[in-house]
């Protein structure tokens, strides 16, 4: 497990340097976040980073967190080498293949199941892949609660299309629910599918808005993914409806000009 780099220096010297440097290491500003208070979290999580895992909790693995980076510098755009990551089955249960544990709302520790230690494909997944979905989710700690895409983002990182497509209806445990439910017991009620069909719908509301904002971003020379990645709901749905958030409106904004530095070239 690497430190985390950020060059105090750079704070004051050049503020788009550090959020850069930042930023490629799955430390992104939030939407609604000050630099100063971007500064103030990242100094906060330098102190409280633990430089070893609590005992008993087996480390992952080089080879398996550099895969899990490959993953997301190619998708979205940076490398977590310095998560906190270990084995326990107990943090993750037994239907999980893992979790992260957010401690304060800043402080971020991912589990696989210790199933990985044993075999190489644990619930259908590979501890790879696993642990760059779990960084896909640290990576967005300090944004809004309750994102109707929080399981969209991380989802994108398995091979399976089916994961990429239904992941994201494990968002919220009563979704897949209410789908199942009825699927399962229409055939006592045909009425019950009036359930799994408004789920369906709302589903594909949500896939046809993200399309749309993928296409204006790249309309404006930007990778698609990673600049997704880091936005709010609201940003989200402002670009599907044609209108540019103020972090892309504004050119001389700090996220604006991190945004074109970074993803300029589609």
């Amino acid at each position: 497990m690497k430190r985390i780099f950020l060059p105090d220096e750079l704070k004051s010297s050049d503020p788009l340097a550090f959020l850069c440097r930042a930023d490629e290491q799955g430390l992104l500003i939030a939407p609604e976040e000050s630099f100063e208070a971007f500064s103030a979290r990242m100094e906060q999580l330098q102190k409280e980073l633990p430089a070893k895992l609590p005992p008993g909790l087996p480390e992952v693995s080089d080879s398996v967190r550099e895969a899990a980076s490959a993953i997301t510098e190619k998708l979205y755009g940076f490398r977590m080498d310095w998560l906190p990551a270990g084995y326990s089955s107990h943090e993750t249960g037994h239907f999980s293949a893992g979790v992260s544990l957010i401690r304060d709302d800043f402080l971020p520790l991912v589990c696989l199941s210790g199933a990985f230690l044993k075999k190489k494909i644990h619930r259908g997944y590979t501890a790879e892949e696993t642990l760059a979905h779990e960084s896909v989710h640290a990576a967005r700690i300090a944004f809004p609660d309750k994102s109707v895409y929080d399981e969209y983002f991380p989802c994108q990182v398995h091979e399976s299309d089916f994961r990429k497509l239904a992941g994201n209806l494990f968002r919220r445990w009563l979704i897949p629910v209410v789908f199942f439910f009825g699927l399962t017991f229409a055939v006592l009620n045909p009425f019950l599918l009036i359930f799994p069909l408004i789920v369906l719908l709302s589903e594909i509301r949500l896939y046809r808005i993200m399309r749309s904002a993928a296409k204006r971003i790249s309309s404006l020379g930007l990778r698609p993914e990673p600049v997704l990645l880091r936005l709010s709901d609201a940003e989200i749905r402002s670009l599907a409806k044609g209108k540019l958030p103020s972090c892309l409106a504004d050119s001389s904004s700090l996220r604006s000009r991190l945004f074109f530095r970074r993803f300029a070239g589609n």
